[in-house]
């Protein structure tokens, strides 16, 4: 269920961006960029009963006395992007559930677009994506200026070569996910119910993935130019804790 942190907040004809907890977090980590970059507001929080409770304290240097939890949505002062952020996974045998929950909020929202994010494990990807590109796409009922622009980054559909839009009718080729958490069913879910949506996919290895995060958060600035491409990510300072074998205690060892 959506809870407005005001009845004021609008999410018509505005892009959604939704991460999928999935391997290296990579999804989340691009979200941050984008979140912190674009010094977004929460405008409201998605309660769910499908995910593991979290409390803590804020993950953006701008909203620093704010209090995070397991799900939240963001917006830009002009509504154009609406970007959700994920803390924490589904329970055990609750991914279809909590993806009905996330497709009742992408109805009711009426959005322009849904943008997908989410990683696969590299470690599983089929021979013919060794090479090339290492975000692919997926993709159904694709509006045709988003296709020619997948086209122009190489941003080619996962399992095969080229630039594939996937009808209603037709299979989306989800067997090629591998470890991508509630992508699959968020989907198929989408397919049935005819709406248009972009899945980007970061081939993965677990480990430091904050190098993958970039490389996706670029890859979905260059789709859909949300900052100029001369402006730098800004980090929230919440990711010195990523890797923070510098920082943990020496009594640890």
């Amino acid at each position: 269920m959506f809870v407005k942190s005001a009845d004021t907040v609008s999410t018509s004809g505005s892009t959604l961006i939704l991460p999928s907890v999935s391997i290296g977090n990579v999804p989340q980590l691009s979200v941050d960029l984008l979140i912190n970059t674009l010094e977004a507001t929460r405008v409201g929080i998605i309660h769910s009963p499908y995910l593991v409770p979290i409390s803590g304290t804020s993950g953006f240097d701008h909203l620093p006395d704010q209090r995070l939890v397991p799900l939240e949505v963001y917006q830009t002062s002009d509504t154009k992007w609406t970007i959700v952020q994920q803390r924490s996974p589904p329970l055990a045998k609750h991914h279809k559930d909590f993806a009905r929950e996330l497709m009742d909020f992408i109805e009711l929202g009426s959005f322009s677009r849904v943008i997908v994010l989410t990683s696969s494990d590299a470690a599983l990807r089929g021979d013919a994506m060794i090479d090339g590109p290492q975000i692919r796409s997926l993709t159904v009922n694709c509006e045709d200026v988003l296709a020619n622009k997948l086209r122009e980054l190489s941003l080619s559909s996962l399992g095969s070569g080229y630039v594939q839009t996937t009808k209603d009718s037709e299979a989306l080729p989800l067997k090629h996910l591998h470890a991508a958490g509630v992508a699959k069913p968020l989907l198929k879910l989408c397919q049935a119910a005819k709406l248009p949506v972009i899945a980007l996919v970061a081939l993965v290895f677990e480990g430091d993935n904050v190098h993958d995060a970039i490389n996706l958060a670029n890859a979905t600035n260059s789709l859909l130019d949300i900052v100029p491409t001369t402006q730098k990510w800004c980090p929230p300072q919440s990711w010195q804790w990523l890797m923070a074998a510098n920082n943990a205690p020496s009594e640890m060892f």
